[in-house]
């Protein structure tokens, strides 16, 4: 079943505005990645972590288990364990913020070799 969300009183030009917001059914669900709640808290995660990783990069996409959003977050060294309190402390709950789970993976960048 595929359902639309309209947003009351959101008319522009006359025509309903359909809701971004995270929709999760047992028949369907809709996570907009650009929604902008959803790319203030990816942003609101980046800025934490490169504030104390400056070279850390970033990937973000839609995950199904759990289902959510993931932040891959790669960085020269091994500091999981630093950028999960990192963002305990400065963020709490993301789930709240982005109206869907936020999973944060630290990884490791991988090291070039020569051919």
């Amino acid at each position: 079943m595929n359902e639309l969300r309209i947003v009351p009183g959101a008319d522009v030009d006359g025509l309903a505005a359909v809701s971004t917001k995270p929709v999760v059914t047992p028949q369907m669900v809709h996570i907009d990645m650009e929604d902008e709640r959803i790319q203030d808290v990816i942003g609101r995660v980046q800025r934490a972590i490169q504030g104390a990783y400056p070279d850390a990069e970033f990937v973000s996409y839609i995950g199904t288990n759990p289902l959510g959003i993931y932040v891959e977050t790669y960085t020269t060294e091994d500091h999981f364990v630093g950028i999960l309190k990192l963002l305990d402390d400065k963020l709490g709950n993301l789930h709240i913020a982005a109206g869907v789970d936020i999973c944060v993976v630290p990884r490791r960048k991988a090291k070039a070799q020569a051919a």
